[in-house]
């Protein structure tokens, strides 16, 4: 696990996904890929994470199913063994300016992303930075390359309460002739293995308490040693002009316990439904422009730990009014016993920006 360091922070997309979460999956389409696809998928997911260079024309097959399913929710044929959805649905942002929310080192993910992301810490030195010239000039002159490596914790699964930690290989790129940005994350050993966490409010509201205790809050699976065994995603993002950038993501996934994967392809197609709802959600809403984003997390950074702890300390006292409202005893006993101590840096800045952007001070 990474320093509590915020230093290599970066908003990514990296997807952690709900693999027990059942709602609605939209329309999951044929398994039959148009041609190259496949081959455009694993040319970036073996080939190019493993150091070759990227390949346009193996690309192309991706960025046409993009454009050709701007709007779409479909089944995938399975990668490495793993089932596999996509997912996609237009972003009404100039492609700068998204990029600058998406790729940027003072906006941590888990400012744009609470309902997913816990934290998200690049550990390859430099990575990070390195995401300031997808978007600092638009297009950029020649395609941008970045690999390196993050370490990632998810928020509670909403129907399980499972939460887990796991090292992601990182590709990001830039192919400036067709104005795209492709990002490509493979998990390439199992995650640790799932602890307890609770949340507080309504699903994506971004309060969530997390014990150290292993297994699941689901009735009878209190017991389990889960972990995430496969995890594979790619980001696609388009722009299209006028404001508009058409977005696609790709995933696969397998998860359970005892060597079993209890993950099938409707899982993962309703959970990126789940993720369109809540990032358009994220990106429509009342959000500060990207710069405001970087200087709030400037202060932030600059304020004494003992400061953000006892700011930290306050907006739990609300969560623990809350989860008493709530009756989960659970999360009061464990805002009760401390928890704030238990906060790393990054988070603490995180929920110092967070309550920021909805009381300004």
């Amino acid at each position: 696990m990474p320093s509590s360091s915020h230093a290599g922070r970066g908003w990514v997309c990296g997807l952690i996904l709900f693999f027990f979460w059942a709602g609605p999956a939209g329309a999951v389409g044929p398994h039959d890929a148009p041609p190259g696809l496949e081959r455009a998928v694993e040319h970036l997911c073996v080939e190019v994470l493993r150091g070759q260079s990227p390949d346009p024309e193996l690309i192309a097959p991706l960025l046409a199913f993009v454009r050709s399913n701007a709007d779409a929710s479909l089944g995938l044929p399975k990668f490495s063994g793993a089932p596999g959805a996509y997912q996609g649905f237009p972003i009404h942002l100039p492609m700068q300016r998204l990029l600058r929310y998406l790729y940027n080192p003072q906006i941590p993910q888990e400012v744009l992303k609470p309902f997913s992301i816990r934290s998200s810490v690049w550990t390859t030195s430099g990575s990070a930075e390195e995401q300031r010239r997808l978007w600092a000039h638009w297009p950029p002159a020649e395609h941008v390359l970045i690999r390196g490596e993050q370490y990632d914790r998810t928020t509670p699964d909403p129907a399980t309460g499972g939460c887990y930690g796991m090292r992601l290989q990182r590709v990001i790129l830039s192919l400036p002739a067709e104005k795209a940005v492709l990002s490509v994350s493979v998990q390439p050993e199992p995650s640790e293995v799932g602890r307890k966490g609770y949340a507080l409010g309504t699903d994506g509201d971004g309060r969530y308490v997390y014990s150290e205790d292993e297994g699941l809050t689901r009735a009878g699976l209190g017991w389990v040693s889960s972990r995430i065994q496969t995890n594979v995603s790619i980001g696609v993002y388009l722009e299209e002009g006028d404001g508009l950038v058409k977005s696609g993501i790709f995933q696969w996934m397998r998860a359970g316990w005892s060597g079993l994967s209890v993950v099938k392809e409707s899982h993962v197609a309703a959970s990126l439904v789940r993720y369109r709802a809540l990032l358009t959600v994220a990106l429509n809403s009342a959000l500060p422009a990207p710069e405001q984003l970087e200087a709030l997390f400037t202060q932030a950074a600059s304020l004494s730990e003992e400061s953000l702890r006892s700011h930290a300390q306050g907006v739990l006292r609300q969560w623990l009014a809350q989860a008493g409202q709530e009756k989960s005893p659970v999360a009061v006993k464990l805002l009760e016993d401390g928890f704030v101590r238990r906060l790393d840096l990054g988070e603490l800045i995180a929920l110092r920006m967070r309550q920021t952007m909805t009381r300004p001070e």
